[in-house]
């Protein structure tokens, strides 16, 4: 395992790696003066922090403070792609009378002790926190060097703006960081739930995913591994069982009962109950009385 301690920090002031790709596997825990801002573009592996091991996985957003102590493992394959910023406690400090706002949101994040510091954002999240590393990456590539200690904070100001009101919400995350800390089982338990909520409704994983705050292929890749069955699969399980209770309602026709149970099509629903059942719902209604 590596140990990081010295950091190249840009005119003494602050860090920034966009889109940086590693190849092979990253394994080393440290410690560092200056805010710490990692978001996951790609790969996966576990975190470490206050003692709580963490799933990584894309989307992922991790504020770290000054001289914390971090572990981190990533597996390669696939690539391991991040962004990172750190900033020194000067920067901030030289613009705090200035943006009072960043003041008091860099405040909250630094002097309270945070239950969580981990987050799977969703797919608009994420994509506004992509745009805003973009923008920061090609803004520094361009102004002269004398500017870019206050592009810095102005990011900053932006970034933290929309984290605490988009993302730093505890009643919001606290199920979601409670599932990703406690391990697998009950977020499959979860998900089995939310399934048994809304499988009479037309939806797909990225709309389960984005509620769950994981990635769509993580959520998918875990419930295979749990259950044995994909995630389509076990819907359309339930969708069956629903259907085969139906049935028995003899003012129901085949097409409402396709309906009610979450199928949006009756030709489809038919294929998959004769698959399922060896016979047509017809035939299966038709045996029941």
């Amino acid at each position: 395992m590596k140990i990081h301690n010295a950091i190249q920090w840009r005119d003494n002031l602050y860090l920034f790696h966009y889109r940086s790709v590693r190849t092979e596997p990253v394994e080393y825990f440290h410690a560092h003066e200056g805010l710490e801002i990692l978001y996951i573009h790609e790969g996966t592996g576990k975190y470490i922090i206050n003692n709580q091991t963490y799933p990584l996985q894309p989307c992922t957003l991790i504020l770290v403070k000054p001289f914390q102590i971090h572990e981190i493992k990533v597996r390669v394959p696939p690539d391991y792609v991040r962004t990172l910023l750190k900033i020194k406690a000067s920067v901030i400090e030289s613009f705090l009378g200035v943006l009072p706002q960043l003041t008091s949101a860099l405040t909250q994040f630094l002097e309270q002790k945070l239950s969580y510091q981990v987050f799977y954002l969703s797919h608009k999240d994420a994509s506004y926190f992509e745009d805003q590393f973009l923008h920061l990456h090609e803004t520094l590539a361009i102004v002269p060097s004398k500017f870019q200690k206050e592009i810095v904070p102005l990011f900053l100001f932006q970034f933290f703006t929309h984290f605490n009101s988009h993302i730093y919400s505890p009643g919001a995350n606290k199920v979601m960081l409670h599932l990703a800390s406690s391990g697998s089982t009950e977020l499959i338990g979860a998900i089995v739930k939310w399934i048994d909520k809304h499988y009479n409704l037309s939806f797909t994983i990225k709309d389960m995913a984005e509620e769950f705050h994981f990635s769509p292929n993580y959520l998918s890749k875990l419930f295979k591994e749990q259950m044995g069955l994909t995630i389509i699969e076990y819907t359309n399980e339930r969708r069956l069982e629903e259907a085969k209770m139906l049935l028995s309602e003899e003012t129901l026709t085949v097409e409402e009962i396709s309906k009610e149970a979450g199928f949006n099509y009756p030709s489809y629903f038919i294929a998959m109950f004769k698959k399922r059942y060896g016979m047509t719902p017809h035939r299966y209604r038709m045996r029941m009385e």
